[in-house]
């Protein structure tokens, strides 16, 4: 499986990618462009980069074809399961003492997972001692448990120039953390203008400008841990300006450095345009990012109120076609894990056994 190049992008998408990539475009490729937006109007009348369903019309195409195929082979690459009910904790934030590594640990595999991640902070050497990762990593082993990244919860673009500095300090450390541990990448995100949330919608998060502030971080983080092999695989959030595949192909091709790469997240680029077309979005998005999707993250999402306003709900429950997603998921070329996320702890458990009754209607192996 290989990823598109920009100009296989432009036009697989059928007219223009958006505003934000037309402005590289040279003036003729900007005419060119233009004159497809405007005989096609495939991103005025879909509302997203996904084809219209019946050619130009007056009407948003939020619904899918109804001749639509699914592709549902299955190949050989079996699924790990993680969820962030078992994540490994470095340090207690509650005052606590740190529960023990082995009680983590073998807490995911009670759980009925294979792999778990953790978050970026609390791994300094102070607290984590040169015998804590020897032990973590024999426990992993022995049990095993993927223990695959650290997620750098992070806006690399902050607005305050200290908070963005102490940030990409903190991505650094994670980079150097990952190695001790022996991971191949850690998560982050493109960030956002907003002073206090990465996340919070603002008039500016998908400017040109704050584009172009996004490859800047993003390059200064790899400047500053040049020589390493830990990847940045950087996670879709809908109110950035990394909210598509193919916003996430620019990303690699306009920072250029083969250590940027995907955390899949579906789910994240929901929108009207979107939520009843999961197969095609999966489909555009394996297609065209294909082996650089490192992990991916297992959420559902239902529209149940008459404006734009998304509730998470257990697996199964919302839109998104993991028929679909699980069998992409088991033609890549190795392992991948899947990581449900961002649920009330009751209901995991049900996510879990949608995912594991889906795969096993379809023939796809979930690790172990």
């Amino acid at each position: 499986m290989k990823k598109m190049t920009r100009r296989q992008a432009l036009g697989a998408a059928a007219a223009t990618l958006g505003a934000g990539l037309v402005g590289s475009l040279s003036p003729g490729e900007q005419a060119l462009s233009s004159a497809a937006a405007a005989a096609d109007r495939t991103e005025s009348a879909s509302g997203s980069l996904l084809p219209d369903v019946w050619g130009a019309d007056f009407m948003p195409q939020w619904s899918a074809p109804d001749d639509l195929q699914k592709n549902l082979t299955v190949g050989t690459t079996p699924v790990r399961l993680a969820c962030n009910a078992h994540p490994i904790i470095a340090r207690s934030w509650s005052g606590k003492e740190r529960r023990p590594w082995e009680e983590q640990i073998k807490a995911v595999r009670d759980g009925g997972y294979t792999a778990t991640e953790s978050f970026a902070w609390g791994w300094d050497e102070e607290h984590v001692k040169d015998s804590d990762i020897r032990e973590i990593l024999q426990l992993c082993t022995s049990l095993d448990v993927e223990f695959y990244t650290l997620h750098v919860w992070a806006n690399i673009i902050h607005p305050d120039p200290e908070e963005r500095a102490r940030i990409h300090r903190l991505h650094a450390d994670a980079v150097a953390t990952a190695e001790r541990l022996g991971m191949k990448f850690i998560l982050t995100h493109t960030g956002g203008r907003h002073p206090e949330n990465k996340d919070t919608p603002h008039p500016l998060n998908h400017t040109r400008e704050t584009w172009q502030m996004s490859v800047d971080a993003v390059k200064k983080i790899l400047k500053d841990t040049a020589g390493s092999q830990v990847k940045l695989a950087f996670e879709a959030v809908n109110s950035c300006n990394n909210n598509t595949p193919q916003s996430h192909l620019r990303l690699m091709e306009d920072v250029g450095d083969e250590r940027v790469k995907v955390t899949l997240d579906p789910c994240n680029m929901l929108h009207p345009g979107t939520i009843f077309r999961t197969t095609e979005l999966l489909d555009q998005c394996f297609d065209m990012l294909g082996e650089d999707i490192l992990y991916c993250h297992a959420k559902d999402k239902a529209w149940n109120e008459m404006m734009p306003h998304f509730e998470g709900v257990a697996l199964g429950q919302g839109t998104m076609d993991y028929e679909t997603y699980l069998a992409r998921l088991s033609r890549m070329e190795t392992p991948r894990v899947l990581y449900i996320e961002h649920l009330p702890d009751e209901l995991y458990p049900p996510s879990k056994k949608h995912l594991e009754d889906t795969a096993s209607r379809l023939g796809v192996s979930i690790y172990a």
